[in-house]
């Protein structure tokens, strides 16, 4: 597990500020792509803006690791007032939302919580695979 990241920005480091990372099909891979979203978020200075991010960025690597079961990668983007994130998998299969009906029914909640937690989201083929984005606000530095 693990992968290249960009190194280490500086408040005088030009924008946007990204960070991918390699994803393995095991389990501990959302566990990393949380820290991950942590560290590089770690700056902003709304703890509820990156508990959303880390939840979202759990939700799309838990459910690419699920769905295809294939190694992927976390792609993160920062600009002024905005985080884009993205994770890449090896299935051209296209995410489809459901609502979850249930607290025992298991399933559906991921997507709802893009729709509900992000400006926007949506998704795009990427080589033999996708990528699932989404995009949320964040405080300007």
């Amino acid at each position: 597990m693990g992968g290249a990241r960009v190194p280490a920005r500086s408040r005088s480091s030009p924008w946007p500020w990204a960070r991918r990372l390699a994803l393995s099909a095991r389990p501990g891979a959302v566990a990393e792509a949380r820290s991950c979203t942590a560290g590089f978020l770690a700056d902003v200075g709304d703890p509820c803006v990156v508990a959303d991010a880390v939840l979202l960025v759990s939700e799309m690597v838990g459910n690419a690791i699920r769905h295809t079961g294939s190694p992927g990668s976390l792609l993160l983007v920062r600009r002024p007032g905005l985080l884009r994130i993205e994770v890449s998998d090896a299935s051209r299969r296209p995410p489809l939302p459901r609502v979850p009906h249930g607290p025992s029914e298991s399933g559906g909640l991921g997507l709802f919580l893009l729709a509900r937690l992000a400006l926007r989201w949506g998704w795009r083929p990427v080589g033999p695979g996708k990528a699932v984005w989404c995009e949320l606000r964040i405080p300007e530095d």
